[in-house]
């Protein structure tokens, strides 16, 4: 089965939150949104914490809830319990390269161990009816083409609807280049459709790698959390279209900053909103100013009284042009 959109915005910890999905979803264009990763054991035991991370909105569908852990029978309760509250899909986390995900055997570390992976997406194809995916590494401590089939294949086998690739192995983080070959590798080798991820900064690169590797849809994380009209862009231009947008760069990062502070509770105000900022002051000439200012100040309110700060001081950068056939300004 197709999938439902050629652009994916990643799951990605303390920064997909509904409030940025929101603004993801108001700029328009062809998107499918993603929850934070969420700790299958967490949903399980039903953590009054874990509550406002797995808020699904109306507004984001088609949306898919992705999962971590390591233990099959967990995982599957936790998807199944997901499955209830509607969405488009789940997915199992097997990129994830934190210390304190891969100690637990979760995220990339399954990809050291496929008998266990294998256990969990059986357990959880079993418990579920919707679309099950996988985001996945291309190796825990190296990047063997062959193995990288290998494990995909299995994974096909057991009932996984599509794989998104991130083409870089679990122990290099971010470092290094991502490997778009890998991608189309993937593609070459399985039934399912692909979904590459990594690196892209523009809607030109994004439709490029589409074209490159012929896989099945693109993923984009850290440059969509600088720019969340990315996406519109990357729609535009691929129907053709090369419109310029005037992007209200400043009104924005108070928007996204407010939302985070009116729906989530006051001990989460500190880390979705210095994450955020984090990857959202980069589209300031002086971002790394802007987001030290951010960084000291430990709730919400204070956070938005710098970005206020430093805009009323540079007038100029309250607004960004894009699109129009220009070169989209990424994160390098």
């Amino acid at each position: 089965m197709p999938l439902p959109a050629k652009f994916f915005c990643a799951p990605m910890a303390e920064l997909s939150t509904p409030s940025f999905r929101e603004t993801v979803r108001g700029f328009g264009g062809e998107v499918v949104l993603y929850s934070e990763m969420l700790a299958a054991g967490a949903i399980v035991a039903r953590s009054r914490h874990n509550e406002p991370l797995i808020e699904k909105r109306d507004t984001d569908m088609p949306f898919a809830y992705q999962i971590v852990g390591a233990d099959e029978a967990v995982m599957a309760e936790a998807a199944r319990m997901l499955e209830e509250r509607g969405c488009w899909a789940v997915d199992i986390n097997m990129g994830c390269s934190a210390p304190d995900i891969v100690k637990t055997g979760a995220g990339s570390r399954l990809l050291s161990d496929p008998e266990r992976a294998r256990r969990i997406v059986r357990a959880c194809r079993t418990a579920v009816k919707l679309k099950l995916s996988v985001k996945m590494r291309s190796g825990w401590d190296s990047s063997d083409p062959a193995r990288l089939v290998e494990f995909a294949r299995m994974l096909e086998s057991e009932g996984v609807d599509h794989i998104c690739l991130h083409p870089r192995h679990g122990k290099l983080g971010f470092r290094r280049k991502a490997d778009w070959g890998l991608v189309a590798l993937l593609k070459k080798s399985l039934r399912i459709p692909v979904i590459g991820n990594g690196d892209i900064t523009s809607p030109e690169e994004a439709l490029k790698k589409l074209a490159e590797t012929g896989c099945d849809a693109v993923m984009m994380g850290r440059e969509a959390v600088k720019s969340p009209w990315i996406f519109m862009l990357c729609s535009e231009l691929a129907s053709g279209s090369e419109d310029e947008h005037i992007i209200p760069v400043r009104d924005v990062f108070i928007e996204v900053l407010g939302r985070l502070r009116n729906s989530l509770p006051a001990h989460l105000h500190k880390s979705r909103g210095h994450r955020f900022a984090f990857y959202y002051s980069k589209n300031a000439y002086f971002g790394h100013k802007l987001f030290t200012s951010i960084r000291k100040e430990q709730e919400i309110d204070g956070m938005i009284d710098r970005v206020r700060e430093y805009y009323e001081a540079h007038p100029e950068e309250s607004v960004l042009r894009v699109g129009g056939g220009e070169k989209h300004n990424g994160i390098h």
